[in-house]
């Protein structure tokens, strides 16, 4: 998941626009691009693939546009559009296409569904659209090598998010009328039922999965399946996936100054402190923050604000550390009271676009094809049924530079979060754990800010919560295991998944 700019109030508003002044479209709308924007998408050379799954796909009566090619990560895939009701309360208003990647090992192999919650991932670095690089998730290597108790050959369906990239049910425009997991959940129920129908017709089992904003997807789908009995999967497994039960979830920002990376906590509410009681420190930091915002975003900052923005950036720049950032790496650059002034603006800059903190293995941030000239959906769909965090200011409260209506404007955005409004689904869904017949594995990292929005410790033994030490906002088991104990918690989460697709586990409780 990402966050939004600190004004949230503006937020607020803005979504609130959005949301009402949207009206509906009668008729069908195609996609709409501009081929400039995709790098080599629609040129990427294509292959032959594999004439029986290609047949299996070509009999899915709403699967078109295929394309066979062969990718850097996941080996021979099929790329396909989808094509889906725009609403499926009422097919009479039309249909969308949906992009789909399919990569296939064997019609009795499992099979590892990536939720996505966002485009279909891509090269970042390139174009997030980028097919020829399509990246499988991390949990699929783990599961496929002897990381676990046995290594899988596994098939993988990525399913992109509706609204998002290029299946846009109301063309390329800020329209958003029927953006919802329930809608997402109904388009992931139609194309697993097709794929099980064609291609998938063996007894392998199912596995859901995915990473932040797509392991909240993973848990509403869980959620959903469940509702309906559609039985789509054998077992969940979301990664650092925060249940937000508000429009604002004030625990997340909280989690970041008390729990996250809690061995330099201390050193850290020294240095953030400081940030608002010595002039020097204070005027650097602002002066380099400025010009670095302003060189990304080319507008200027109100000189009347500038210190509001400033504190604001540094917080969720630590933010982004916290959550992507290796503790041991960027740890060192906390300052103390011998650091000079230079030292703390070093560390007060510190994000994850900082070579120096953030593991290139999880991909620079790109724009989303179309996406980055229009209105993101992530912020229409917070207030929808996802919910997002807020920032916690408490360190600056008693900084002597703030004014009394600086300090007034800190708090009010931390009132204004925890009176924000309830995401119904998200505590529908909390409750729903307590009871629910599906086998869910929730995957935390410790030091990572979103834990605050973690499930509460489990009950119902359908349900398991795992809590990667020193982890990160990550499924890369390869970094698990860089952290002390990380290693070993990942060995059990994927015994656990071997034991519910190999059925060990109904064996045991018989």
């Amino acid at each position: 998941m990402k966050k939004l700019n600190f004004r949230m109030l503006v937020a607020i508003l803005t979504c609130g626009l959005l949301t009402t002044a949207c009206g509906v479209v009668e008729n069908p709308i195609e996609r709409e691009y501009n081929k400039n924007l995709v790098d080599d998408f629609w040129e990427m050379e294509g292959n032959e693939g594999d004439s029986a799954v290609v047949a299996a796909l070509e009999s899915i009566e709403n699967v078109v546009d295929l394309k066979p090619f062969i990718s850097v990560n996941i080996g021979q895939a099929y790329y396909f559009n989808y094509i889906q009701p725009v609403d499926h309360s009422d097919p009479s208003k039309g249909t969308f296409k949906q992009q789909v990647v399919v990569s296939f090992v064997a019609k009795d192999a499992h099979t590892i569904l990536h939720t996505q919650g966002y485009s279909l991932v891509g090269d970042w670095d390139k174009n997030h659209n980028r097919m020829d690089s399509i990246r499988a998730p991390h949990f699929l290597w783990a599961l496929s090598t002897d990381y676990g108790a046995k290594g899988f050959d596994l098939n993988c369906v990525q399913v992109e998010y509706r609204y998002h990239g290029f299946s846009l049910p109301q063309g390329d425009n800020d329209r958003f009328n029927y953006l919802s997991a329930w809608q997402q959940s109904q388009d992931l129920h139609a194309i697993v039922t097709d794929l099980k129908k064609a291609l998938f017709t063996g007894d392998g089992k199912w596995l859901s999965t995915g990473v932040s904003k797509n392991g909240v997807t993973t848990a509403q789908y869980a959620f959903y399946d469940e509702m309906y009995g559609w039985n789509d999967i054998d077992v969940y497994v979301p990664f650092v996936a925060p249940i937000t039960p508000q429009e604002w979830d004030l625990r997340v920002g909280t989690y970041m100054l008390t729990e996250s990376s809690k061995d330099v906590q201390a050193d850290l509410k020294k240095a953030y402190e400081k940030l608002v009681n010595d002039q020097e420190i204070a005027e650097a930091t602002t002066a380099a923050y400025i010009t670095k915002y302003e060189q990304r975003n080319s507008t200027k900052v109100p000189s009347d604000s500038m210190f509001l923005y400033t504190l604001g950036g540094v917080m969720d720049n630590l933010f982004k550390v916290q959550s992507y950032g290796d503790i041991a790496t960027w740890k060192k650059f906390i300052p103390n009271e011998k650091s000079k002034t230079e030292d703390y603006v070093t560390f007060f800059m510190l994000d994850d676009d900082d070579a120096r903190i953030y593991r290139k293995t999880l991909g620079a941030r790109g724009p989303r094809g179309p996406l980055a000239w229009r209105r993101d959906p992530f912020q229409v769909q917070i207030g929808i049924d996802q919910g997002n965090m807020s920032d916690d200011y408490t360190w600056y409260l008693e900084g002597k530079l703030l004014s009394d209506s600086d300090k007034a404007y800190f708090k009010n955005i931390m009132e204004e979060a925890k009176k924000s409004k309830t995401i119904d689904l998200q505590v529908e869904l909390l409750k729903n754990l307590e009871t629910t017949n599906k086998k869910l594995i929730f995957v935390y990292g410790e030091n990572d800010p979103w834990t605050g929005a973690a499930i509460p410790d489990p009950t119902n033994p359908n349900v398991k919560k795992y809590l990667v030490p020193n982890g990160t906002h990550t499924d890369n088991f390869e970094e698990y295991g860089w952290y002390p104990g990380g290693a070993e918690v990942a060995k059990q989460i994927t015994e656990d998944v071997v034991k519910i697709l190999t059925g060990e586990n109904e064996s045991e409780s018989e």
